[in-house]
Parts: structure tokens; C-alpha cells; sequence
């Protein structure tokens, strides 16, 4: 079962082997570390994304970003405060 939890965006760069243009991204989960994930840009910029705090789903290990589809582009799923990396999201 999936874990929905907070992380803190490190690091963005592009993705070098993907087939659709997408970012690389390294997160803070707290005291789960730091891990790799994909997510599609969108209209978001790299430098703009550093900093920010994500919804993340963890499973075995491994962070999705969590976005809305929209007709804009993905929008991602944040909290709306600052809380710390890790925090489970209910």
C-alpha cells in the first residue's frame, strides 16, 4: 500500500532517457531520505520548483509526484503551508 507523504524538491534537472520531455527531480522525504523521482514539466521551471514542498505517493520505496490533469498541464499537488518533509498526508 501506497504512503502519501510530503517532500521538499531538491534538485530538478532535465531527464536524459525519457521519451516525453520530463524533469528529474530529488526530494527530501524526511526520515525516509532523499530520493529520485520523474515528473512531467508542465509549466514549471526548474529553478522554480527547488524549494518547493510536494505530495508524494511512496511505494516500495519509490516517489511519484503527484499532479491534476488539466487541460493547462499538469498541476502539482502541494500543501498549502510549510510543513515538514515526511509529514503523511491523510
Amino acid at each position: 500500500m501506497a504512503d502519501l507523504i510530503v517532500g521538499r524538491v531538491l534538485e530538478v534537472s532535465d531527464h536524459p532517457g525519457s521519451r516525453a520531455p520530463s524533469y528529474l527531480v530529488r526530494l527530501d522525504l524526511g526520515g525516509r531520505g532523499e530520493r529520485e523521482a520523474q515528473m512531467e514539466p508542465g509549466d514549471y521551471s526548474k529553478d522554480e520548483l527547488v524549494g518547493t514542498l510536494l505530495v508524494v505517493s511512496v511505494e516500495d520505496g519509490e516517489p511519484i509526484v503527484l499532479a491534476a490533469r488539466s487541460h493547462g498541464g499538469p498541476r502539482l499537488v502541494r500543501p498549502d503551508a510549510d510543513v515538514d518533509p515526511g509529514t503523511l498526508v491523510a
